[in-house]
């Protein structure tokens, strides 16, 4: 068996070495994708959507369209963050332990995988056994609950702190193409063996990756499956309640700790967790009343607001020009241009963001046990 088939389209995007972003666009077949890594690469960092697509936005059709996504894997990202605590930094043998427990389960079960070290983690490519091509926003929630539901089963049972919960099954997001240099830290992505993954040290991967490599190195076993559950159980799964919390505070704003953990620091936030954030921020400054509530003059004073909030958090696809036409196209835009209001805490948590039930939940999500 081979590696996991690439679909196209898909989009890509740079971003530079002084940090500079490019715009994403897509490419629409092999040779088209390797045209550009070979262009780009050893200048930059560049990235790819996870999945490919079924169909790209007219009238140019330089974009994919996200309801169309084709599911046939999913990946897990590792990085030396404790996302259990807000994103805390840890250093590399705390993270890469939480690795080396992930592989030989995944060898114990007979699950087959791939894995890459990034620059700064390692992203696990793990193939499914169905491949998923969702008709509607209902069941691509319904595919994301399940296979979250899976990575969350996975991480109570190895306590994998370190992998990022988000960015697994996120059908917009973007990881780092294989086998593509780093410039922030001055090596190549590269494949890693099962020995490899178990024996080498930091500074051992660190000089093994200072040399390009090509292809991949398959970890053998059998494609898993997920279970995707019915459209009638949405919005009525139970989410455990966690306490003592701190509050987290951008001057005299709280920020939910789901979106404080997604967002706040360095990083690069999912494109979910950067809307969810604005939009949250956004209702905030308007003390909650609906968005047609608020004059114009006002809101434009809100995008100033949430811009200099975001410059200050070290995201590393920054770009100030591409920053502000986001942030104002989510609080002019929405239904009516009129803005969007905060999500919901089911719709946080099906988005991959919630972390428990905490003391601002809003009760939208059923619970057999209340």
């Amino acid at each position: 068996m081979g590696f996991i088939s690439l679909d196209f389209p898909r989009e890509v995007l740079e971003i530079a070495s002084d940090g500079k972003q490019g715009g994403r666009w897509c490419v629409k077949n092999w040779a088209e994708l390797e045209k550009y890594w070979r262009g780009k690469n050893g200048s930059g960092n560049v990235y790819f959507t996870a999945y490919g697509y079924r169909a790209t936005t007219p009238p140019r059709n330089h974009r994919v369209d996200y309801d169309t996504p084709i599911i046939r894997h999913f990946v897990m990202d590792f990085d030396c963050k404790d996302f259990k605590q807000r994103g805390a930094d840890v250093d590399f043998p705390f993270m890469h332990e939480q690795v080396k427990r992930l592989h030989r389960f995944l060898k114990y079960e007979n699950i087959r995988h791939f894995v890459w070290f990034s620059g700064g983690g390692f992203h696990f490519w793990i193939p499914l056994r169905d491949m998923y091509t969702p008709s509607n926003e209902s069941h691509k929630r319904r595919i994301r609950e399940g296979g979250r539901n899976l990575i969350t089963a996975w991480h109570k049972k190895l306590n994998l702190s370190c992998n990022d919960p988000s960015v697994a099954f996120d059908t917009s997001g973007m990881i780092r193409i294989p086998n593509s240099y780093n410039s922030k830290r001055g090596c190549w992505s590269i494949p890693m063996s099962s020995d490899e993954i178990l024996n080498l040290t930091h500074d051992e991967i660190m000089e093994k990756a200072q040399t390009p490599a090509r292809g991949y190195i398959e970890i053998e076993g059998e494609d898993i499956n997920i279970t995707v559950p019915e459209s009638k159980n949405s919005f009525k799964k139970s989410v455990e309640k966690v306490e003592g919390l701190p509050d987290i505070t951008l001057g005299d704003i709280i920020v939910l700790p789901c979106l404080a953990q997604a967002a706040l620091g360095e990083g690069n936030p999912t494109h979910k967790a950067r809307f969810h954030f604005v939009s949250y921020l956004a209702a905030r400054f308007r003390w909650f009343f609906p968005p047609e509530a608020v004059d114009n003059e006002t809101k434009t004073t809100h995008v100033d607001r949430i811009c200099s909030v975001i410059e200050a958090q070290g995201w590393v696809d920054y770009n100030e020009n591409i920053t502000r036409t986001q942030v104002e196209n989510i609080v002019f835009g929405g239904s009516g241009n009129k803005g969007y209001s905060a999500a919901s805490c089911a719709t946080l948590e099906y988005d991959g963001l919630c972390i428990g039930k905490c003391r601002y939940f809003d009760g939208s999500i059923g619970d057999e046990n209340d």
